[in-house]
């Protein structure tokens, strides 16, 4: 799809992927709507855009709630008359076991990392039916094709959220709408200290490459312009993808080694109310550690 006079929809548009998104996006002339729960942080990130050519418009949501992402659909279609491109990639992370970790933590991330999508979805896909173009790229994560230790569950929305693309792009196919999954790794924004964390995050050792956060935003703007269905971010994340098909059982030693591993006790959680209040700061990375 050409970028250039369509308007787009970027969620978790305040920082990371989504605010480097919005300015690749708006550098290439087209409408943007910054959409996150923090309106202090999208008005920044709208004055940071302003010498672009794309047009902006500020729109507050929480994509968990159903009627607020509904509404940012419409207000979208108020100001530019059109959807053309949404991108889900508000999200949440989440740093605990499986056998022990917290429920509502759990229920949380699967509510803004998939359900989150899942409402943007339902709210832009009729209205692209109606001008027969669209493209909708779901930001998933490397994790989305395997499952670190302790990431179990943001591991299970990601793989939850490329099925939802590969069904979708068949349920929608011939209308003119193109689905992609963007599976990023590890990327420099503030993903891990936002992130919950119910047991420490061990690490990472400095040899170890992150990647800025606009060479996922150029990845995603090729997503939308040539109609791409997977797209990776590094060759490392491919390399990761690639052995954990292929030689499961060493990829799991490297994991564990990676990872910590650690020792999980009561005195290692946090406690329930401690990791809840993480889960409120205003932090929609949707970006993959």
């Amino acid at each position: 799809m050409r970028i250039a006079g369509r308007t787009a929809i970027v969620t978790g548009a305040s920082s990371g992927i989504g605010r480097e998104t919005a300015r690749e996006l708006a550098a290439k002339s087209a409408n943007v709507v910054l959409a996150s729960r923090n309106r202090a942080k999208l008005e920044e990130v709208a004055i940071d855009l302003v010498h672009l050519p794309g047009r902006t418009l500020v729109v507050p949501t929480d994509v968990t709630d159903r009627l607020a992402v509904e509404a940012l659909v419409r207000r979208t279609l108020e100001e530019f008359g059109a959807v053309d491109i949404l991108v889900n990639n508000a999200g949440s992370g989440l740093f605990a076991p499986i056998a022990s970790g917290s429920i509502e933590n759990m229920r949380r991330i699967f509510d803004v990392n998939l359900w989150g999508a899942i409402h943007c979805i339902q709210a832009a896909v009729p209205y692209m039916q109606a001008q027969r173009r669209g493209h909708i790229v779901n930001v998933s994560s490397v994790a989305g094709r395997f499952a670190p230790p302790y990431m179990g569950i943001y591991a299970a929305t990601k793989h939850a959220l490329r099925a939802v693309s590969d069904a979708l792009r068949n349920e929608i196919a011939g209308s003119g709408i193109g689905v992609s999954t963007v599976y990023p790794g590890l990327t420099q924004t503030s993903f891990t200290e936002a992130m919950t964390q119910e047991v420490p995050v061990p690490h990472i050792p400095p040899v170890v490459r992150f990647v800025p956060p606009r060479v996922v935003a150029q990845r995603i703007a090729s997503a939308i312009r040539w109609n791409l269905r997977d797209v990776f971010v590094s060759p490392e994340d491919v390399a990761a993808v690639v052995g954990s098909a292929m030689a499961p059982h060493v990829f799991d030693w490297v994991a564990r080694a990676f990872m910590g591993p650690q020792q999980i006790s009561d005195e290692m959680t946090l406690p329930r109310s401690e990791a809840h209040e993480s889960y409120t700061a205003d932090a929609e990375p949707g970006e993959s550690a």
